[in-house]
């Protein structure tokens, strides 16, 4: 019943009223306050208007007022000072929402929500007086009775505190909306659309982006589609609030190789010179309404709608903001009736089907002539993606997939449609709600607090974590695979943003463990770049300092390292991966560079594609050697060597599962690895080749120059 009444809310606005009494009555409600009003602290605080349509003065002393129909008694109205909590007859008191019952009799101890909610009234025995339920609320426009007898409700573009109610635009109690004749997505040759509703009703719309009003487009007969366009239509009758917006995209001849994403924004939001998005960028949080449009790749190379749903949108990014063109953030909102959801699995390498938002991230530097697709933040984060793939990496990382982004019709370029790292990432991935988010090296909090990290680090700046009882209770706390990874990809890439480009989290529930999300890895140094000298000197990243003084996870840390250079950061495959990135997207980096006049860019794509090989080359062998000599390790390389019959079964190093017959790989002396032997269904462990290994299947050795490993398997018998 819940879930049905939260349906009609907020998908129709239709506002239900339940009037026992007729003593006192919630005449009008103002939830987003920023300028109607100021209570007697100066505060613009939300405020409920009451009025008493009796002829006899009223004592609403006593009374209880609430936000949740489970706790009627949440806030009782004060005895003291009775004059002031009276209603005399035919007249209307002033109650704030602020949740700050301090300031006065007159402020209520909690706050009601922009996004809609509930608000009743109950005499001092909790029978109810009146209630109301209202759905999603426009700043600074008020909502509640037409006319104080009337149970009609709709909103008031002026509202009137301590005044009867005037002008409201009322809720249509069967709302209808306007039907195109095609669907949404992409045609050969230009089309006409025709429009209809299940009433006699004015249409207006518009092919702009824009909101449809009284002043846009009266639809008289069909619409003619040229060329790439979006149809905003809705229903608009006098005396009643407009009727939801039907969006379309429709795209002629258009021949992306990309999914693509259509986002729709009234210019006036994108534009306009103080509160447009694009123009005040460097305002962040600013958010407008939206819709969004996700139209999917097939097999055949045709196009489907996949998502269609309201949203809100704001510039995101750092560096990008700055830049012509933008990265967009889009969340999920109720607007169209269809939840707060975006519900289509929009990553295949994912089993995600409901995501609360998303974002089209342009690169670090794109839209200047400087710009460099092809080794920008794009291509280097999905690098790294590939290869944590590859690596069954424990840190969490975004996943990504290349799109064509349009803005009301017009293409606005190459982007990477990600997941968002937040509470939903968070939930998406692991399934935890109530969870920790900290960020920045000295741990700020994102969601939740800081207090379970904070004790750990001052668990560690008291003890000898050198000592495995130390490290033991920290590794308890933390997931140490994440964090290991967490590093490796840092180190690889010589990254210096560490203490704004860091997050981790960690489920409140008991023997929960700390992970890292690994995310923004677009500044990428020189492969002679001495990472560990930046991030254990000085004690600039206090927690990887310390745990890097115990040799057990140090041990691990370097072996780690090691099985990523032996296979995800392998030059031959990083080339191979840099070759599947570029045919990706190569036709539309050329279409982005028109786009936005950037003549330097596909010149630049051999200079720059040979830049990443070459570092992919160069860097695990000084790695490899930067961590000898920044451990003072009197140690070299060791080649191993795996030699096996991949019919029979096969090695494991470390995190490593050997597939091939021969492989070769580069670890660091006498630092211990483990080996395993694993035998294919219907074979067992023998023994190892040489006599001077333990001949078990699973072993732990120090290495040696040209160490060779060669599993002995047998057929059962």
């Amino acid at each position: 019943m819940k879930r049905i009444c939260c349906s009609i809310l907020f998908c129709f606005q239709i506002i239900l009223f339940n009037l026992q009494s007729q003593t006192i009555l919630i005449n009008e409600i103002l939830a987003a306050n920023s300028k109607i009003n100021y209570d007697g602290f100066g505060e613009k605080d939300d405020w409920v208007e009451f009025y008493n349509p009796s002829e006899d003065t009223i004592q609403m002393s006593g009374m209880f007022i609430t936000n949740d129909s489970l706790n009627p008694t949440k806030h009782q109205i004060g005895k003291k000072s009775e004059n002031w909590t009276k209603i005399n007859p035919k007249s209307y008191t002033l109650y704030w929402l602020d949740n700050d019952p301090e300031q006065g009799q007159r402020h209520i101890s909690f706050t009601i929500k922009k996004k809609g909610g509930y608000l009743a009234l109950y005499d001092r025995d909790t029978n109810i007086i009146d209630y109301i339920m209202f759905g999603k609320q426009t700043e600074n426009v008020s909502f509640g009775k037409i006319t104080p007898e009337s149970r009609e409700l709709g909103f008031f573009k002026e509202p009137s505190p301590n005044q009867e109610n005037k002008n409201g635009l009322r809720i249509n109690m069967k709302p209808s909306q306007v039907k195109f004749s095609l669907a949404a997505g992409f045609y050969k040759s230009p089309q006409k659309i025709s429009l209809s509703v299940d009433k006699n009703s004015d249409i207006y719309y518009s092919d702009d982006g824009s909101v449809p009003t009284t002043k846009s487009k009266l639809y008289t007969q069909p619409i003619q589609i040229d060329s790439n366009t979006v149809l905003r239509a809705r229903i608009i009758s006098e005396g009643y609030m407009p009727d939801i917006i039907t969006n379309a995209s429709y795209f002629i001849n258009e021949k992306s190789e990309l999914s693509v994403v259509s986002l729709i924004v009234a210019p006036k939001d994108l534009w306009r010179k103080r509160k447009g998005i694009y123009t005040n960028f460097e305002k962040r949080g600013m958010e407008v309404p939206a819709y969004v449009e996700y139209f999917d790749t097939t097999s055949d190379g045709s196009f489907k709608l996949s998502i269609s749903k309201s949203a809100k949108t704001r510039i995101a990014g750092k560096t990008s903001r700055r830049q012509p063109k933008k990265s967009f953030a889009f969340f999920a909102t109720n607007d169209d009736g269809k939840g707060e959801r975006f519900n289509y699995p929009v990553f295949k390498d994912k089993n995600i089907d409901s995501f609360g938002g998303l974002w089209v991230r342009a690169d670090a530097t794109s839209g200047r002539n400087v710009s460099d697709l092809w080794v920008g933040e794009r291509f280097k984060n999905e690098l790294l993606y590939e290869v944590n793939k590859q690596m069954n990496g424990e840190v969490d990382m975004q996943a990504y997939e290349p799109v064509s982004v349009f803005l009301n019709g017009q293409y606005w370029g190459l982007y990477n449609l990600m997941e968002r790292k937040g509470k939903d990432f968070i939930y998406n991935n692991h399934g935890q709600k109530d969870v920790d988010v900290l960020t920045s090296g000295e741990a700020k909090a994102v969601a939740g607090n800081i207090n379970e990290y904070d004790q750990m680090i001052f668990y560690i700046a008291q003890n000898d974590i050198t000592t495995d009882s130390v490290y033991q209770k920290i590794a308890s706390k933390i997931n140490i695979e994440s964090y290991i990874d967490y590093w490796i990809n840092e180190t690889y890439c010589g990254a210096k943003d560490i203490y704004v480009n860091i997050r981790y989290w960690k489920s409140k529930a008991p023997g929960s463990k700390w992970r890292w999300i690994s995310y923004d890895q677009d500044s990428w140094y020189t492969s002679q770049e001495k990472s560990l000298n930046y991030y254990l000197d000085k004690g600039k990243v206090f927690l990887f300092e310390r745990l890097m003084k115990n040799q057990t996870y140090r041990n691990q840390w370097i072996n780690r390292m090691c099985d990523y250079l032996n296979k995800g950061f392998r030059a031959d495959n990083v080339s191979s991966l840099v070759n599947q990135i570029t045919s990706r997207i190569e036709n539309e980096v050329l279409r982005d560079r028109d786009r936005w006049s950037d003549s330097m860019l596909y010149i630049r794509k051999g200079e720059r594609i040979k830049w990443i090989n070459d570092y992919a080359v160069q860097r695990p062998k000084f790695i490899r050697e930067h961590i000898i000599e920044y451990f003072e390790l009197e140690n070299g390389i060791s080649d191993i060597q795996v030699i096996q019959n991949t019919n029979m079964g096969r090695v494991k190093i470390n995190s490593l599962e050997i597939k091939d017959s021969f492989w070769t790989g580069k670890y660091i002396e006498n630092i211990p690895i483990q080996i395993e032997a694993i035998p294919n269904e219907g074979y067992v462990f023998d023994k190892w080749k040489s006599r001077r290994l333990p001949q078990e299947p699973l072993i732990t050795v120090k290495t040696k120059k040209n160490k060779k490993f060669i599993p002995i398997f047998k057929k059962i018998e």
